[in-house]
């Protein structure tokens, strides 16, 4: 139970692979929490299918609402809720929901996700080049998750954006949206490159990753490329695996903390 006047919340979709929350989201939330000393820490994830078949294995975790009232009930005055998203979407606009709806009832503080700005997009291609470092004849392609009209023009922007950055070739893919697995594909086809490394955009290392980017089926990423010719790897580390995004987080639930002070 959390005896402190502060609070950080940690929030985000969530993972029902547990190998994918521990080595991907824990990270996360412990370097978040060490950012933060003195402070109560909770976790809370915004997809009610990953809280209920987690809640089956004996894993509970609350939504953003009841980790919000809960802290606000055992006494809890200011309270940062840092996103593990990836992208403003639709999960995004139900914490700020959530946030707003505590307000009133303890001075509280809504961090930024991962991608939210133009400016953001350099850093994430240095980090991504400087954690797979690729060979002339390859190209290095981010697979995100991408759904629902708002987020597929982020992402299609973010991809635009990640092509211009100097450097070897990096291309954004997304499982849901646009740019599509096809559009990826067909666009790789007209480079010299005839190889390919295949990264997650995603916090954690689920289904998305392990079956729609690297999976073995016909639809998966690796098998379209396969198919078109590529020889493909595939690197099945969550973007919470490394430091350098870890930091990102940190500095966005920072920055929201100092509204606070």
């Amino acid at each position: 139970m959390v005896r402190k006047n502060n609070a950080l919340l940690a929030a985000g979709f969530g993972t029902t692979h547990l190998d994918a929350l521990e080595k991907s989201i824990v990270p996360v939330e412990q370097d978040l929490a060490a950012a933060f000393p003195g402070w109560g820490f909770a976790r809370a994830f915004t997809s009610p299918t990953v809280r209920r078949r987690l809640g089956e294995r004996g894993v509970a975790v609350e939504s953003a609402d009841a980790a919000l009232a809960r802290l606000a009930e055992e006494g809890v005055e200011r309270c940062v809720v840092q996103p593990t998203l990836v992208i403003p979407g639709e999960e995004y606009d139900r914490l700020r929901e959530a946030v707003e709806h505590m307000e009133g009832r303890m001075r509280i503080a809504l961090g930024e996700p991962l991608l939210r700005r133009e400016a953001d997009w350099p850093e994430l291609a240095r980090v991504l080049r400087r954690e797979y470092p690729i060979a002339e004849d390859t190209a290095l392609v981010a697979v995100g998750h991408g759904a629902g009209r708002r987020s597929n023009g982020l992402y299609q922007a973010m991809a635009e954006g990640l092509a211009r950055q100097e450097g070897p070739v990096l291309r954004l893919a997304t499982v849901e949206g646009t740019p599509s697995f096809a559009d990826v594909v067909s666009e790789l086809e007209k480079l010299p490159m005839r190889r390919a490394l295949l990264v997650p955009l995603m916090l954690a290392a689920g289904d998305h990753v392990k079956n729609d980017m690297a999976g073995p089926g016909p639809e998966s990423l690796r098998s379209l490329l396969e198919a078109a010719g590529f020889a493909v790897d595939c690197a099945l580390r969550g973007l919470g695996e490394l430091p350098q995004i870890r930091a990102m987080y940190v500095r966005r639930a920072l920055t929201a903390g100092e509204g606070l002070a």
